[in-house]
């Protein structure tokens, strides 16, 4: 397989090099299937595992979710890069036709911070497409963003029915949860979140910050106890 490493590399690096995408993508779809690509994320050739990677996230569909998932934990940082980006463009592509337009104007307004619109283009994403769960999880950033934690949530839940391994959702439980105040609940989310994708920076302060903040509640308690006899 070291040999087909090699070879795939030498095969793209013309298209890479020039910076075209579209050679780029012709030459996997013509020469590489995705069980080729992620077959290549698991070479010790570690250029092998990044080109996998961003050929995935051209090219993808949820058939390729789990090696993605499995890349997340790859002792190269680029190679987890990668395979989120990769994750992320699977998850946005996974819309019927109808949905695709709403949701892409959805994506625009949030991006123009017009959050209340942005919720509105969302809904009609995902009532023409129930399935399309990333229409969810963009409508529960939505939600949030406008301060309305009870309704991102169940986004959030509404986004893993379809896929239980989006740790975006996960996390957005995460900080629903700790605005809620309901600090064990948004600890559980974020662990659950960084078993998924190690690579999670502010998660993993986040949970750093949210156990020191249970831990002062619990010696403060404590101490209101022993004052209370």
């Amino acid at each position: 397989m070291q040999a087909d490493a090699a070879r795939f590399i030498a095969d793209v690096r013309p298209a890479l090099e020039a910076g075209d995408t579209a050679e780029f993508v012709k030459k996997i779809e013509k020469n590489w299937g995705l069980v080729q690509l992620c077959e290549m994320l698991e070479q010790a050739n570690v250029n092998a595992r990044r080109v996998a990677a961003v050929g995935l996230g051209f090219l993808g569909d949820r058939q390729v979710e789990a090696c993605l998932l499995r890349a997340l934990k790859d002792p190269d940082r680029e190679v987890t890069q990668m395979a989120e980006h990769g994750l992320w463009s699977v998850w946005f592509r996974q819309s019927t036709p109808a949905a695709a337009g709403p949701f892409k104007r959805g994506v625009d307004r949030l991006e123009a911070k017009s959050y209340r619109n942005a919720i509105d283009c969302f809904r009609q994403a995902s009532v023409i497409d129930p399935n399309f769960a990333e229409a969810h999880n963009q409508q529960g950033i939505a939600h949030y963003f406008r301060g309305e934690w009870e309704l991102s949530l169940q986004s959030c839940k509404k986004t893993l029915k379809q896929v239980p391994m989006h740790f975006g959702a996960i996390s957005g439980m995460g900080h629903c949860y700790a605005q809620l105040g309901e600090l064990s609940k948004a600890l559980h989310s974020y662990r659950q979140a960084l078993s998924i994708h190690p690579n999670m920076l502010a998660i993993a302060s986040a949970i750093e910050q949210l156990q020191a903040s249970v831990r002062d509640i619990n010696e403060a308690s404590g101490l209101f106890a022993k004052e209370a006899v």
